[in-house]
């Protein structure tokens, strides 16, 4: 399924048609303006850009055997809604929960009083250096998120009949990634899937005409000097709108951590094929986080023979239309509709 929402077209016409030719015509005039010495300083700026994207794009080897930080006590939490989620009333479902970033497990404690009577048993985690202060970050990235995320779902499978995965943001691809790996394996696998404001791609301008900021392109570089831009937690009593005024993570930008999720991320998407259970997918149309295209990408990519989608019109708003299990338009019809699908595959 080709998604008309999908911009490679585009994307490879603006660059053939209009910056190749445009850098031919500028060396052209730079070399009847300073001779052929202009073909010696394009030659030497071009191979030093080149150097430089191939630096902080290239894929670097994957974190293995990481170990797992010790879980932060009542009196690091951010706040106390910033806990770990956990409850374990002995039902045979599960709910595995994985919050985006810098978010935290508040995301899904409206989930709650709904789990306990449906059936549901619920599991949140707290992803590595997330729900306490920003400079715990530092060291964190994709590889060590997933691999808690994993850690514990594989703690948590074998207990259940069936677990079905929640993942908003960031949450939404390491669930993707867990259904890539244990999708193939039945006592593994996952029973449906639901992802909310998910992307698989932040920067990828040839293969999708997407850029979702050019600094991340030089994230790595950024990372040299400094693990984060504006680090901050967010002002108590601040005023929002539709209820985003509640949302509870870090602010400000993480170089070290965004480069690891560009590195990351295009391998999640080449493997999407393998994601063969039930696949929900919510997306807000102009998400100013995630661009709202990742959600063609993903439905055009699994290999799941049951996709449905939900495109939720917040456009009256002027946050950022991105965490829709918070906003007060969506956030009820949203964990209705995730609950509805999933009710479909406990038989």
């Amino acid at each position: 399924m080709r998604s008309p929402f999908r911009r490679d077209g585009i994307a490879r016409a603006l660059v053939g048609f209009l910056a190749l030719p445009g850098a031919g015509a500028f060396l052209a005039w730079a070399v009847c303006r300073w001779g052929p010495a202009a073909l010696t300083w394009f030659a030497c700026g071009a191979a030093a850009a080149g150097a430089f994207l191939y630096w902080n794009l290239k894929p670097l080897p994957i974190r293995s055997g990481i170990p797992e930080p010790p879980a932060p006590g009542p009196d690091r939490w951010m706040h106390p809604d910033a806990a770990p989620l956990a409850l374990f009333k002995g039902h045979r479902d599960l709910l595995f929960c994985i919050h985006g970033f810098p978010a935290t497990p508040a995301d899904f404690r409206p989930f709650l009083q709904e789990a306990d009577v449906l059936g549901y048993d619920l599991a949140a985690p707290l992803l590595p250096g997330c729900g306490t202060r920003p400079r715990d970050l530092v060291g964190q990235d994709y590889d060590s998120f997933l691999s808690a995320v994993r850690s514990e779902y594989l703690r948590l499978r074998p207990r259940y009949e069936r677990v079905f995965l929640v993942g908003q943001s960031l949450g939404g691809t390491l669930a993707l990634a867990l259904a890539e790996e244990y999708c193939a394996v039945p006592a593994l696998a996952p029973a449906a899937l639901a992802v909310i404001g998910t992307p698989v791609v932040l920067n990828s301008l040839i293969r999708h005409g997407m850029v979702r900021h050019p600094l991340i392109y030089a994230a790595r570089f950024l990372g040299l000097f400094t693990y984060a831009l504006g680090a901050r937690l967010p002002e108590p009593g601040r005023e929002g709108e539709d209820g985003n005024e509640r949302w509870l993570g870090y602010q400000g930008i993480y170089p070290r951590a965004v480069h690891s999720m560009q590195i990351r991320f295009p391998e999640v998407e080449r493997r999407l094929r393998r994601v063969t259970c039930p696949v929900l997918i919510l997306h807000a149309r102009g998400d100013r986080m995630t661009d709202y295209r990742n959600a063609a990408i993903i439905a055009s990519g699994v290999g799941s023979d049951r996709i449905e989608t939900y495109t939720a019109n917040v456009d009256r708003f002027r946050h950022i239309r991105h965490a829709l299990l918070l906003y007060d338009s969506q956030r009820d019809r949203v964990r209705e509709r995730i609950l509805r699908f999933f009710g479909e595959f406990r038989a």
